[in-house]
């Protein structure tokens, strides 16, 4: 272990030599979660406009069905025109005018809507008469009865933001792990340690251990963030076991894949171009099973699914997958074998080919 201490120290030194290259690993993960929460700040609620013919108490009462649908940014204006001067300059998805005799039984409600995005468009079909039916429950003969599965329910933000912290996690232990690696391959300073007297374990572990310290840094940028947005853990000691878990995991993928590669320039993209596709298929909007079961079981073989399922977990005290915990994290530590396997078989061909 001493010689893997003294590689960590090194690299560690080596990080800290060139200010910029940290900086720029470190800020990445906090990078691709202000990015991806600004994608899910805009697909919260969907604007639109509503023009009244009084403040009638019918009125009153179905505008705030509307606020209370969780569906609608609600924007009164005073006439039709304004309403369509709105979806022209694109401020508004739909424009929806109540007539003066509202809650009579013909009363009709009119609503233009812009059908450009189909998303957005049976946002405002589905979201509408869910608000009528709120407006007309108390008249209603038959009524309902919610019974929650979980104490509290987690705001539409704060669900994804696990999600986007976890593929966070994902690109700086990659960038981390591969970077470290790949660097000695491109300056030469690899045939230093193919040379030195110590087992190639001890190197990977090494690499591992200095790509763990730097992703730490950004992740704890991240969870910063994730504080701001108002995201608490409901146990925290789950959170940073689960924290340290994930990012050995990526870290040794990425100490694999840097001994694969061995170039920063194909580590790089390929951090990037991993994060956007398995962020998607990790469950960010809710379970895997939601989805088609050819989704789910292409979505079971990669670690990140397991790795969202345990933090979504520790923040909210949800378990999202049908897959056990116990199991979960098991697969997490065989990815983490692996990732070090990999590294340390690559490292012996290089020994072996000298």
């Amino acid at each position: 272990m001493r010689a893997a201490w003294a590689i960590a120290r090194n690299d560690l030194v080596q990080l800290l030599a060139q200010p910029v290259a940290a900086i720029v690993t470190i800020a990445v993960p906090i990078n691709f979660l202000i990015l991806f929460v600004l994608f899910a700040v805009g697909g919260g609620v969907v604007p639109v406009t509503v023009q009244t013919a009084g403040s009638s108490p019918a009125t009153q009462a179905f505008v705030q069905a509307l606020r209370d649908s969780s569906t609608f940014d609600v924007h009164p204006v005073s006439t039709a025109a304004q309403g369509a001067q709105a979806i022209a300059a694109q401020n508004s998805v739909a424009a929806i005018t109540l007539p003066p005799d509202l809650g009579a039984p013909r009363s009709t409600v009119r609503v233009t809507i812009d059908n450009l995005n189909s998303d957005f468009a049976d946002d405002i079909r589905r979201g509408l008469p869910l608000a009528v039916t709120q407006f007309y429950r108390a008249a209603l003969p038959v009524q309902w009865r919610e019974v929650d599965s979980y104490p509290t329910t987690a705001s539409f933000l704060g669900f994804i933001a696990v999600s986007i912290q976890t593929v966070a996690l994902l690109i700086g232990g990659l960038l981390q792990g591969g970077l470290g690696v790949a660097r000695e391959w491109e300056s030469g300073t690899i045939k230093e340690l193919l040379l030195a007297p110590v087992p190639g374990w001890s190197v990977v572990v090494g690499k591992l251990l200095a790509a763990f310290l730097g992703a730490l840094a950004g992740a704890l940028l991240v969870l910063v963030a994730l504080l701001l947005l108002g995201v608490r853990p409901t146990a925290w000691a789950e959170y940073a076991g689960v924290l340290v878990l994930v990012l050995l995991v990526f870290a040794s993928i990425g100490v694999g894949l840097g001994s694969a590669l061995r170039t920063r320039q194909t580590v790089f993209p390929l951090a990037f171009g991993a994060g956007l596709p398995l962020f998607f298929i990790s469950g960010p909007f809710g379970a895997i099973t939601w989805g088609t079961p050819a989704a789910a079981w292409v979505a079971r073989i990669f670690p990140v699914v397991y790795a969202n399922a345990a933090f979504q977990h520790a923040a909210y005290g949800i378990w999202t997958l049908d897959t056990s915990v116990g199991a979960s994290w098991g697969i997490l530590a065989a990815w983490t074998f692996v990732g070090l396997l990999a590294g340390v078989g690559l490292y012996r061909r290089a020994t072996a080919a000298r």
